[in-house]
């Protein structure tokens, strides 16, 4: 039996160069830039969004998997940040990375596990958190562009 994979999807509408809105099923994401890219600072950015999805998918893993391995945890903090270098973006310097060079996250968790029991439990969310593998390894990326009047 083959295996049934999920399959996101959004679609965003551009309402300036800065301003866009994204609909994700039944709800909708807005996207903005600070006043100095163009933006009107209205919204986080879709830097902004990265690391908020990073930080969300680290939460919802630490959860799942400290159930799964019978750790209590009845709370968490998640600290994301990321270090980026906009040169490429500006069109100043190609050689560099376009995206985030490096991301620090800091995760304390509500619990009375052991030091073994958390060991244990950061490898596991390490390992399986899905935002954390498309931020590690290299995700094909296809893209496809078309023009109308």
């Amino acid at each position: 039996m083959a295996k049934q994979l999920y399959t996101g999807e959004v679609r965003t509408v551009g309402e300036s160069m800065a301003r866009s809105t994204t609909e994700v099923g039944a709800f909708k994401i807005f996207m903005d830039e600070p006043p100095e890219l163009g933006g009107r600072n209205g919204a986080p950015s879709p830097l902004d969004f990265i690391l908020a999805a990073h930080a969300g998918c680290l939460n919802y893993m630490t959860f799942f998997i400290a159930k799964e391995l019978g750790i209590p945890v009845s709370g968490t903090e998640i600290s994301v940040k990321g270090s980026l270098d906009p040169s490429k973006f500006a069109g100043t310097d190609r050689a560099v990375r376009a995206g985030y060079q490096s991301l620090e996250v800091t995760i304390h968790i509500k619990s009375t596990a052991s030091a073994e029991q958390i060991a244990k439990l950061k490898s596991e969310v390490e390992a399986r958190c899905p935002v954390s593998d498309n931020l590690a390894q290299a995700t094909p990326v296809h893209i496809t562009m078309k023009a109308s009047a």
